[in-house]
Formats: C-alpha cells, sequence, structure tokens
C-alpha cells in the first residue's frame, strides 16, 4: 500500500487558466491563491484556488508553448478534470511501494523544482493519473481567509467521483493501493448504475465510484465518450432553491432543474457553464 499524508488538490486542463480561475470563484468560491508561468523547461501555466470547506487546492492547467502535454489533453477530450494530487512523505519509499503492488512509478521521479513527483498513470489506475509528491521548498504565503462560497453558497466539497466499467474491481484496487475505506455500496436500477463511496484516510474529501449496469446507462455513455475517468465533484450548498437562484443570477440555467432522490435534493453546474466539469449541488 502507498503510505501517503492527504489529498492536496485536484487538478482540470483549460485552454487559459486566467478566465477559468475567475468564473470558479466567481460561481463556486474556489479562492484564487497563485499561480506560475510556463518556461522553457515547464510546457504548462496555471493556478491554484482553495476550495471551501474541504482543506484541498483546486489547481487548473494550460498549455504553454507547443507540444504540451496539456494541450494533447484538450486535443483528446476537451477541457476536463486532469489528475488528482497527494503528498507523500517519502519519495523514494513511494516508488518502491507502488513498485511492490506491481504498478509502474510513471516517469520515475522528478524534480520541478519545489517537489520531487512520480505518478501512477491512468492505464494502471482504472482511469485516473494519481500525482505523488513530496515537498522540498517552502510553501509560498497566501492569502488563505475563508472564501465566500460564490454564486451558488458553497459549502464544501464532499465527493469526486469516478466512472468505471467494474465497479467492484475498482473498490478493490482503491483498498490495495490507497487504503481507502469502503463506507457503502449501492444499486441504482433507475438510473442503470452501481456506486460506491469511500472515506479517504486523513482527508474530509471522499471517493465515489460509479458503474453502469446496463447498455443505455448515462455512466455507459460517458465512459464510450471519454473512457474511464473522473466523472463529476459533488458539492454541499446552503439550499438547492438558492444555488439555482445563484446560477440564474449569473446568466446560466441549473442543468437538470431540481432532482428529488432518496439521496439528497441536487441539481447540476454543467461542463458548458464552469468551464469543463461536471458539479453536482446538494443541501443536507
Amino acid at each position: 500500500m502507498i503510505t501517503f499524508t492527504r489529498v492536496d488538490h485536484i487538478s482540470m486542463a483549460s485552454a487559459d487558466w486566467r478566465p477559468q480561475a475567475e468564473r470558479l470563484q466567481r460561481l463556486l468560491g474556489f479562492k484564487y491563491l497563485s499561480n506560475w508561468e510556463g518556461n522553457d523547461h515547464q510546457d504548462f501555466s496555471g493556478s491554484l484556488s482553495q476550495v471551501p470547506g474541504t482543506g484541498i487546492e483546486f489547481e487548473i492547467i494550460a498549455p504553454y508553448g507547443s507540444p504540451s502535454f496539456v494541450q494533447k489533453f484538450l486535443d483528446q477530450g476537451g477541457p476536463g478534470l486532469h489528475h488528482i494530487t497527494i503528498e507523500v512523505p517519502d519519495i523514494q519509499r513511494c516508488a518502491e511501494e507502488i513498485k511492490a503492488l506491481g504498478l509502474t512509478p510513471f516517469g520515475g521521479i522528478q524534480d520541478d523544482g519545489a517537489w520531487y513527483v512520480t505518478y501512477v498513470h491512468p492505464r494502471e489506475s482504472g482511469g485516473i493519473l494519481w500525482q505523488l509528491f513530496e515537498s522540498h521548498r517552502e510553501a509560498r504565503e497566501v492569502d488563505r481567509s475563508t472564501p465566500d462560497g460564490g454564486a451558488v453558497g458553497l459549502k464544501r466539497v464532499d465527493h469526486v467521483s469516478l466512472a468505471v466499467p467494474d465497479r467492484d474491481a475498482q473498490v478493490e484496487w482503491q483498498k490495495r493501493v490507497f487504503g481507502f475505506e469502503e463506507i457503502s455500496r449501492w444499486t441504482n436500477e433507475a438510473e442503470g448504475y452501481d456506486g460506491c463511496v469511500m472515506r479517504i484516510p486523513g482527508s474530509q474529501l471522499q471517493f465515489e465510484i460509479i458503474a453502469p449496469n446496463r447498455p443505455n446507462s448515462f455512466v455507459q455513455a460517458f465512459l464510450d465518450k471519454r473512457r474511464a475517468g473522473m466523472h463529476h465533484i459533488c458539492c454541499e450548498v446552503e439550499s438547492v432553491e438558492g444555488a439555482i437562484e445563484g446560477l440564474k443570477r449569473e446568466g446560466i440555467e441549473a442543468f437538470g432543474g431540481i432532482v428529488e432522490s432518496d439521496w439528497h435534493r441536487h441539481t447540476f453546474l454543467h461542463p458548458r457553464d464552469s468551464g469543463g466539469v461536471l458539479f453536482q449541488l446538494f443541501e443536507e
């Protein structure tokens, strides 16, 4: 099992980080913290934003120069969720743990000037690019005062959802590789998918796995279009009605209206309005 400290951030790819960071701050209260520019040795630019109520950050990466791995990602599927980054106490030990699991520390161990990093590739993880890092430079001072929740009144990010062909196989992979702890499994016959929620040790963020159980499932449609990968981010808001009204003031129609379910009342912010990510917005 990989020994890790915490989930540091979720990353998305966008053509330009500037308008995307502004959009997410305005709509969701993802508070801008810092940015960096690409250079001759780094083919991407980006920014970091503080996520309300969850203890993680949100990264936006954009291509710099050509060729860029970010541009390749955008050319293949457009803007969207790109990777999840977790901190480890010792990158050398992490690489050995990855090998002991029969996996490959993709790219070896790299030094980007602030972090020692390695990766677990999506082809071995079942759909997610996992970035693992050990920091060797003091973090920059940034303003971490409490974000305001944006137009939707966001309180916290509850979970990230992964769409895969086989729920049970992915659940076992997450247990074996990261030690994620199963909370519950279910089958939703009405919407045609099987699901599982897992607790991430040391994190307020949870991890959801969804898989189709019939050919016309929305999960199968996602897999057919984009292949296995991160499907959506689920966020708690003050109220669903308030979120819908807040989006209307921004000229955005909430996707799907208000959904009444056995889980929670919820609605959605569509990727076309968020800049590439599906956000599920629910109230307790």
